[in-house]
């Protein structure tokens, strides 16, 4: 640093100074004299006009064209990401959704079928039984005296036949002479007959 002046900006103060008439020394400073009261006029000095001060900001893209771009690229991103996440979220919500209905119904369908079951169990040990009254012995009897009029085996009602001991199977119809090979063998069978 050079100087005071190019260290701190007295501009606001010279403002201030120069309109109460002070005037200002080599480093900008304000001069009051020696005992802090202003017992003389201070001699204006030359002053130089004061530089710009120039303060570069970072490079912007023009406001036109490369931000609109890019800016609803990423906005339209953005969106069918946000769509595709509710979407997936909507989704298994109404499939659990759905799954519960039809455990519900299933479950609802398990329960009369068992209800079903179960009178279905009660009406065959009815059946059964009623099978088993009238499959008796006596019941079988009664029915076949009363509604087939059968009656019990008597002596009359049994016939014998007797089987002659000599009877004897004739052939009906004549077999053609073959070879002498097989007259020879059907001998031999005869012998054995």
């Amino acid at each position: 640093m050079a100087n005071r002046a190019e260290a701190y900006d007295f501009s606001y103060f010279e403002d201030r100074n120069k309109a109460e008439g002070y005037g200002t020394n080599d480093y900008g400073a304000v001069d009051y004299g020696i005992d802090g009261s202003h017992a003389y006029q201070p001699m204006e000095l030359p002053q130089a006009e004061p530089e710009p001060k120039i303060v570069e900001l970072p490079k912007q893209e023009p406001e036109g064209e490369p931000e609109q771009r890019h800016r609803p690229k990423r906005n339209l991103m953005r969106m069918a990401a946000a769509w595709l996440c509710f979407g997936l979220i909507f989704s298994a919500v109404m499939t659990a959704v759905y799954s519960e209905v039809q455990l519900t119904e299933l479950t609802e369908k398990i329960n009369e079928a068992k209800k079903d079951l179960e009178e279905a169990k009660s009406l065959e040990v009815q059946l059964t039984m009623q099978a088993a009254q009238k499959m008796s012995d006596a019941e079988v009897e009664r029915y076949a005296t009363e509604q087939l009029g059968m009656g019990k085996v008597t002596g009359s009602q049994v016939v014998y036949l007797h089987v002659a001991q000599q009877d004897r199977g004739t052939v009906v119809q004549e077999l053609g002479e073959g070879s002498w090979l097989d007259r020879a063998i059907a001998a031999v069978r005869g012998w054995f007959a």
